[in-house]
């Protein structure tokens, strides 16, 4: 099996189970820090695997991959709870925080404008996730999987007022925060 087969394969599962992947992950995780590396992991595993044994065996790409999910968070879970007193994500280095510092004392025009530089947007981000988990999860889910806000209260078991104070709220603060 060639590898633009194999890439094309991997790429068209991706794509197709990005989303449903990834919801799974952020809502059985803390933050979404740990559900971007839980994600790299799930998918670096899908395709050593394909890589190694092919793919004609795999009759639902998607339940495959939420399989690899369920083993990847459980192994993580069990990986902190085992290693609790240490941190396992890093900051930003000092160059990055030189480079956000620089970006951020620039004078900005639009929100448009912020969230076109990808320094700027991952430190609000980073900002919103840090004060409390649940908004973290309930941005992701509804900005970057694309979820309405009634499937985003759903999935993370909360009153859909809650997620629409928590978000509104949210977004309030960083326009102050960031002179928005």
């Amino acid at each position: 099996m060639g590898n633009n087969t194999l890439d094309a394969y991997f790429n068209q599962v991706y794509s197709e189970t990005f989303s449903s992947v990834s919801r799974y992950v952020v809502s059985k995780c803390g933050s979404v820090q740990e559900s971007e590396d839980i994600l790299q992991n799930i998918y670096a595993r899908f395709y050593q695997r394909i890589a190694k044994k092919g793919y004609e065996d795999i009759e639902n790409a998607e339940a495959f991959v939420i399989n690899i999910a369920k083993f990847e968070c459980k192994n993580y879970f069990s990986f902190i709870k085992k290693h609790s007193n240490s941190t396992a994500f890093a900051d930003f280095t000092e160059e990055q925080m030189v480079a956000v510092e620089a970006e951020m004392s620039r004078e900005q025009k639009s929100l448009e404008d912020v969230l076109c530089n990808s320094l700027v947007a991952k430190q609000i981000f980073d900002d919103i996730a840090k004060d409390d988990p649940v908004i973290g999860k309930i941005f992701y889910l509804h900005f970057v999987c694309d979820m309405k806000l009634d499937e985003v209260a759903k999935a993370l078991d909360l009153n859909l007022s809650t997620v629409k104070n928590k978000l509104y709220r949210t977004i309030e603060r960083q326009k102050k925060k960031f002179n928005l």
